[in-house]
């Protein structure tokens, strides 16, 4: 790939954001965020995303939904979603089972961690 990954992040939390997207960026990856469903929406269609991170719980969706979403629509079936909560370990892989999600991640583990399992992931991509 010519070009660095694009990663579209949606919390509600800006700090947990500004971390998330800090740490990606410190990769070399093109990094937006968003923080609610709107934005999210919004920015996925103008920026066009290689792979999305999103929380599990926020005020106007939650993250199993979103990926439902993007896992039913052809324009963005194929992109890859990380779960990245504080919920628990066993909640999030089971909403990542039910959802369609490519992967997951607690918080608690960090978000040098979700770098490394970014980096996993594309490495795993054909592009």
């Amino acid at each position: 790939m010519g070009r660095p990954l694009r990663i579209l992040v949606l919390d509600d939390s800006e700090i947990a954001r500004d971390l998330a997207g800090g740490t990606l960026e410190e990769r070399g990856w093109t990094v937006e965020t968003a923080g609610s469903l709107a934005e999210f929406r919004a920015r996925l269609a103008a920026f066009r995303p290689d792979l999305v991170v999103t929380d599990l719980e926020m005020p106007d969706t939650t993250g199993g939904d979103v990926v439902r979403e993007l896992k039913r629509d052809l324009g963005t079936d194929r992109i890859p979603v990380v779960l990245f909560s504080s919920r628990p370990d066993a909640e999030l892989a089971a909403v990542a089972a039910r959802s369609g999600a490519d992967a997951h991640l607690c918080k608690g583990e960090g978000v040098d961690r979700l770098g490394d399992l970014v980096a996993e992931i594309a490495a795993s991509i054909l592009w």
